[in-house]
């Protein structure tokens, strides 16, 4: 037997050399199920009305309020009892901009060139403000030239660098990979795996080819981009003034209410520009630096109102929602006065995020000297106009009201400072949060507060809330203690406290093996380990298999349905799939029964499809589902569950985002939908999984499965992975009919390890007796699982040569391997192997110090790259080798023929090549999993 040099790999990824689990594939991966338990809560359904608080104004509402022909001040005197108008003309208002606290340096331009600062009587394009002590600052400034602080130190370097270059022109290139949004990692001078994918990053948006390397087309390409941005930016001179003690003001003689590109902008870190109307203060506080907008309160609701309210909402009579929420905007944005809150130190009254009410200014652009882009708009500046100066105040007095107001309030307000009212003109048909549904993982619950399980939370009315309804409610964790419904809607991302938990239970355990196929949708609720569907059918199987992927149909295509359904496990107990959206509806049949067969070839116990929503009128879905249902008829084994007929009523009209692909709310309603459904497809039992013993031989038949055929096979070329051994040991893997060897074909050295190796087992000629065609399997010291995996088979023809084909880290070699670049070796006429009849060559190929964890593909060059993985590796700097058996395209005379190619599609990495053995014959594809003790089969 010739046994492949071992590859250790971590538990994680250990699986990722089967072809039938790739964990590095977005939507495909194997998930270990939970060990089995009785009726224990996996997840909660949230059921939940509004987004926001629930008090007072609801966006949503007023707008549907203003399309049934209420006026502005209707709707506030709707949603604000107790109040009444009043005014507050010619008002100022100072805003805390967040994004710019505790900054050393303070950089604003001018297009107009009517920039103004103490110590100075010029007007400039550009200043600079620099802390120099504590409440000190230099000012530089510029009467020509905008620029930002972030771009004086950017320049494009012109020199050629790749990995393990150092020096001042690697910092350069790490300045500018920097500016642009690349970040290469500390900018230190050396160029690392950091700095090589930040340059691969760059050339992917520009275009270009991605080596890593700097080159001169990046850097002409990077020129035209930073000249783009406003170049090198301000050669900032001779300070303009000393010494300034703030607060500094930053003035402009321009209007307030002029055009909004001719307002002052305000530097971000990265050289990009927000235009604000007023003025801007640089303050020194206790707390850092604070920058402040001093500003009418009539131009500060231009950056807010359209933060807030939709502007499209002004074309027609639902401009008295931008009216509403003008009044609402400019009453609550008075009333804060946070000047005295912690870390406000008197320099402003509000700030300019959702703490306070979101505030984007009057626009922005990329960098100094690049195009302006408006945020504010004409709809919501006429609303503004159309009320200037009108607020709220309590009736009776000219107190202020802190106009509270959410984005919806589902059908009935909260209460609190004003009285509930029902709200079912909240119900719009764009209102995604009307009502919403999500699904927790119990296990986060759990997590989360401390818990040993989530089985006893529940919510229930707090005595002591103020609110009404639903918004009064909190969740019992069911140890003596509750967190308020606003802590919760907190920890975990809910659209408001207006929520009740339903939970849902476990109801079925250990129901055999499963695997799920599906598109888009499907990737919605199953594509990754924390979706939906994933922890709702936490424990009821006994293994699971998740495969979706967007853009997937049920055949005609690559990677589509029934190539995975070629993939699915032998002897799967249940399939469900998820297809249909992307076929044209007159192929359905006959791809449906393709799908099917292959299945069936596979010994698929139960097939369970999902039909597809009828919403999308430019697609005759009805088509689609007519032969699905149809093909029930003929497949003993498929039922049809019908998620059209589900999510068709009014109900349904917040699930979809475009008649096809799901909300938020739609995946919750979508994943609990199908749990139910498989569930009840389950109740008819399973076949438990098998654990190797120690001593004990597992016999795995090779012949006839997987594309292996049932006879003229001189042996067969194997994956074989101990899974979570009970300690240290080993397997052997021979051949059925002879006896068992002495050597070992993968071992482990520690409980828990998961341990794959590829192995060659030559089968006995012309076998007929019980152990024909069977591969042995045994694990002489300790129980252990096995997975088994075939990734071809031979007749005849194996042999020797030896030798190194490549080497990346050689000087005069193949660059460094790029993440997604493809390297094509030559195997032809090196190292042994002849320059012609060859059906195929084994290999050794070693990952060398990769930039993170990742894995590499080899293949034939003459054929389409495959989804398998052929080296993983689990770290940056490693050095993972691994076995592969690489088959040749027969009489190949192209340009690919006789090369081996290999990619690295997510990480750069050295990769090294060398030649054990080949084949003048007998080699042949074929890939599928065969046997895995921890799966429950059907014989």
């Amino acid at each position: 037997m010739i046994r492949a040099r071992r590859l250790v790999l971590a538990a994680a990824l250990a699986l990722a050399t089967s072809p039938f689990v790739d964990s590095f594939h977005p939507h495909s991966t194997s998930v270990l199920a939970a060990p089995p338990g009785d009726d224990a809560v996996v997840a909660f359904e949230v059921r939940g009305v509004g987004n926001g608080h629930g008090r007072g104004l609801s966006q949503w509402g007023s707008y549907g309020r203003a399309l049934a022909g209420q006026s502005w001040q209707d709707i506030l005197n709707a949603y604000y009892g107790g109040t009444a108008m009043g005014d507050r003309s010619g008002a100022r208002i100072s805003v805390r901009l967040t994004a710019w606290d505790a900054l050393s340096t303070v950089g604003v331009i001018s297009t107009m060139g009517t920039l103004r600062v103490p110590g100075s009587a010029a007007n400039f394009a550009s200043v600079m403000a620099v802390e120099t002590g504590t409440n000190q600052f230099t000012i530089y400034g510029s009467t020509s030239d905008k620029g930002c602080p972030a771009q004086s130190a950017v320049t494009v370097p012109t020199t050629f660098m790749a990995t393990s270059a150092s020096g001042d022109s690697v910092r350069e290139l790490q300045r500018l990979l920097d500016y642009f949004g690349f970040s290469p990692g500390p900018i230190d001078g050396v160029y690392g795996g950091m700095t090589a994918g930040a340059v691969g990053a760059f050339q992917t948006s520009e275009g270009l080819a991605v080596t890593g390397t700097w080159t001169a087309v990046s850097w002409e390409a990077a020129q035209i981009r930073l000249d783009s941005m406003g170049g090198s930016g301000v050669v900032w001179g001779d300070p303009v003034a000393t010494n300034v003690a703030g607060p500094i003001r930053f003035t402009t003689s321009q209007a307030e209410g002029g055009s909004a590109d001719q307002t002052l902008g305000l530097c971000t870190s990265t050289g990009a520009v927000t235009h604000y109307r007023g003025h801007l203060e640089l303050h020194h506080t206790q707390s850092g630096n604070r920058v402040v907008n001093d500003v009418s309160v009539e131009a500060y609701l231009r950056g807010v109102v359209p933060r807030e309210s939709p502007a499209y909402w002004g074309d027609g009579v639902g401009i008295n929602a931008l009216r509403a929420q003008a009044v609402a905007a400019r009453s609550y944005g008075l009333s804060q006065n946070r000047s005295g809150n912690s870390g406000y130190h008197g320099v402003a009254t509000t700030c300019d995020t959702t703490s306070c009410q979101v505030y984007g200014g009057a626009g922005t652009r990329a960098s100094a000297n690049s195009g302006f882009r408006p945020l504010e708009h004409v709809n919501t500046d006429r609303a503004i106009a159309d009320t200037v100066g009108a607020v709220r105040v309590w009736a009776g007095t000219n107190n202020l009201v802190s106009t509270e107001f959410s984005a919806s309030n589902g059908a009935r307000t909260a209460g609190g400072a004003f009285p509930p009212v029902d709200d079912p003109l909240d119900d719009q048909p764009g209102n995604p949060n009307h009502v919403w549904t999500r699904v927790i993982d119990a296990d986060r619950i759990a997590a989360a507060y401390g818990l040993g399980s989530a089985n006893n939370v529940v919510t229930a009315r707090d005595a002591s809330s103020p609110y009404d309804g639903i918004w009064a409610n909190e969740v019992r964790l069911g140890n003596g203690a509750a967190v308020s419904a606003w802590d919760f809607r907190n920890e975990f991302d809910l659209p408001a406290p207006g929520f009740e938990l339903v939970p849902i239970r476990r109801t079925l355990s250990g129901a055999g093996t499963f695997a799920f196929i599906g598109d888009s949708v499907g990737v919605s609720v199953a594509g990754e380990n924390t979706s939906p569907l994933r922890f709702l059918l936490e424990g009821v199987h006994t293994s699971q298999l998740f495969d979706s992927r967007g853009g997937r149909p049920t055949g005609g295509g690559t990677d589509d349905g029934q190539d995975v359904a070629a993939k699915v496990p032998v002897g799967t107990d249940l399939v469900v799939v998820e297809l249909g959206y992307n076929d044209s509806p007159s192929s359905m049949t006959t791809r449906i029964d393709a799908l099917m067969q292959t299945l069936r070839d596979r010994g698929v116990g139960r097939v369970v499809w999902v039909t597809v929503s009828e919403r999308r009128s430019s697609t005759d879905f009805a088509q689609t589902n007519a032969a699905i249902r149809s093909a029930a008829e003929r497949w003993a084994e498929m039922i049809v569950i019908d998620w059209h007929a589900a999510s068709i009523d009014n109900a349904g009209d917040r699930w979809y985002s475009d008649g096809v692909h799901l909300t938020t709310s739609g995946q919750a309603e979508f994943a609990v939908w199908l749990r139910d459904r498989i569930i009840e497809v389950n109740s008819d039992g399973y076949q438990p999984a098998r654990r190797l013993g120690a001593g004990e031989v597992l016999r795995v038949p090779v012949l006839g499965v997987a594309g292996v055929p049932v006879s003229g096979v001189a042996g067969v070329a194997l994956n074989v992975t101990a899974v979570g051994p009970s300690g240290p040991g080993f397997l052997r893997v021979w051949d059925c009919a002879v006896a068992e060897p002495e050597t070992s074909s993968v071992n482990f050295v520690a409980a828990g390890a998961v341990e794959p190796n590829a192995v060659l087992v030559p089968l006995s000629p012309g076998g007929s007796g019980p152990d024909a065609g069977q591969v042995c399997v045994s694990s002489p010291l300790v129980p252990v699982d096995v997975v088994v995996d075939v990734s071809g088979w031979f007749d005849a023809g194996l042999r020797p040569a030896v030798g190194r084909v490549v080497d990346t880290r050689e000087v005069g070699g193949p660059d460094r391997l790029a993440a997604g670049e493809v390297l094509r070796v030559p195997v032809l006429g090196v190292a042994g192997v002849p320059v012609s009849g060859v059906a195929g060559v084994a290999l050794n190929v070693t990952a060398v110090g990769p930039s993170g964890p990742g894995f590499l593909r080899v293949w034939d060059c003459a054929v389409a790259e495959p989804e398998t993985s052929s080296v993983n590796f689990v770290a940056a700097g490693a050095v993972e080798p691994n076995a592969v058996l690489v088959p040749l395209s027969p009489g190949g005379s192209g340009p690919d023929a006789g090369q081996v190619c290999v990619s690295s599609p997510l990480v750069p990495v050295d990769v090294v090549v060398d030649v054990s053995g080949w084949f003048d014959a007998g080699l042949r594809p074929a890939v599928g999993r065969l046997r895995d003790t921890r799966v429950g089969y059907v014989v």
